[in-house]
């Protein structure tokens, strides 16, 4: 990212390296068995989490899976919103490469440990629920 402009204490930001290199680690997500699709605008990311991301099943509204997978991220320093069952992640318009290396680390330890719970608590498909 460079700085491309400045005035009266202002900065704006190129984010044209970063954007689709962020938006093609988001799409890497779509091999994991929670996530159903993702979604990205510039340096905002979206996880929909889903029951059976093949038919697009949710999860049941009483699970709150959203907030489990927004616990799981909060205690490992990764700050995502929980709106429904669709994680939202901001990163400040400086982040660097590494460091959405290291933020979707940080998401995939989330969702496999979100996907452990869903199992553990009988949500998955096939499961008594």
């Amino acid at each position: 990212m460079r700085v491309i402009g400045r005035g009266e204490g202002v900065y704006v930001w190129d984010s044209e390296d970063t954007d689709p290199y962020l938006a093609n680690k988001l799409q890497g997500l779509l091999d994991h068995p929670i996530v159903a699709e993702v979604q990205s605008c510039g340096l905002m990311a979206a996880v929909q989490l889903c029951r059976h991301p093949p038919t697009g099943e949710a999860f049941a509204v009483e699970h709150g899976v959203g907030m489990v997978c927004r616990g799981h991220c909060f205690d490992h320093g990764l700050v995502m919103r929980a709106v429904g069952d669709r994680m939202i992640v901001a990163p400040p318009l400086i982040i660097t490469r590494a460091q959405i290396d290291e933020m979707f680390g940080l998401v995939r330890q989330a969702l496999d440990r979100t996907h452990a719970h869903a199992l553990a608590a009988g949500w998955m498909p096939g499961a008594d629920t």
